[in-house]
């Protein structure tokens, strides 16, 4: 065969090729998606202020009797009114007969951490609005497990060094709450933050009688949040670590206190 004739072909195989690789990919797309429900659908993240579940449209607007207050309705009906600054859509999950929507509700402000989680079952012809976590610290809500067809979904979440699951199975919601192990590591982050506010105690510019882990808001709230969220952290306690640092302008290096305060 000539070099010309072997360019042809050359030409011509490619051609194919990539005819068969484009006539392939729809049908590898439909192969991926299909797999265990538990591990694929970690939830939707929707619009803040309106969701379409089952064909059921829920919107968030002005409530019509108090004046910076707001309301959830379900195809134009009012379904909740509660009173708060704020509602806002979460997640929203679906299985075999239920969609389920993740809403949060509280007051707005920078001293404002605590709010109220709830969740909406729609089965296409009715709804019920049940309670997930109530007044829960910047709340973190996971999926544990979900089964579509099943309509079975686990949530979970930290409060009060508790840890708390929420179990759907066709329509009806259980609650268990348990206590975390004192003992149990701190994540990276938690700990970094933590000693990124104690090595500021031993600043020899820090006046002892005014030493705190938490000079700014934001450093505040994390603080809680790490103390509401491990067993082993005691706000009051690192807050004595951190006068003794002030005090002697000594304080523990990164390992010692990731060991003796993190349990890392």
């Amino acid at each position: 065969m000539t070099i010309l004739g072997q360019q042809k072909t050359m030409v011509l195989n490619l051609r194919r090729c990539n005819a068969a690789v484009l006539c392939m990919l729809p049908i590898l797309m439909a192969l991926t998606s299909f797999g265990p429900a538990s591990s694929r659908d970690a939830g939707k993240t929707v619009d803040r202020d309106s969701v379409v579940a089952r064909n059921v449209r829920y919107e968030v607007r002005e409530s019509p009797s108090e004046k910076g207050h707001k309301c959830l309705y379900r195809d134009e009906r009012q379904m909740l009114c509660p009173g708060t600054a704020f509602i806002a859509f979460e997640k929203h999950h679906k299985t075999r007969n239920y969609d389920l929507i993740v809403i949060s509700m509280g007051e707005l402000g920078s001293g404002t951490r605590w709010w109220d989680w709830k969740l909406i079952i729609e089965s296409g012809k009715q709804a019920v609005i049940k309670p997930l976590a109530n007044q829960c610290l910047e709340c973190e809500i996971k999926i544990e497990r979900l089964e579509v067809q099943l309509n079975e979904i686990i949530f979970s979440y930290r409060q009060e060094q508790r840890l708390i699951s929420v179990r759907f199975h066709s329509g009806q919601l259980t609650m268990r709450k348990s206590k975390l192990d004192a003992r149990e590591p701190l994540d990276e982050d938690t700990c970094g933050m933590l000693f990124g506010n104690y090595e500021e105690c031993r600043s020899t510019e820090r006046n002892p009688a005014d030493c705190t882990m938490a000079h700014a808001n934001s450093s505040h709230f994390s603080i809680l949040r790490a103390e509401d969220r491990y067993a082993g952290i005691s706000y009051g306690s690192l807050q004595r670590l951190c006068k003794a640092a002030c005090s002697t302008g000594k304080a523990m290096g990164r390992t010692a206190f990731f060991k003796k305060v993190c349990r890392r």
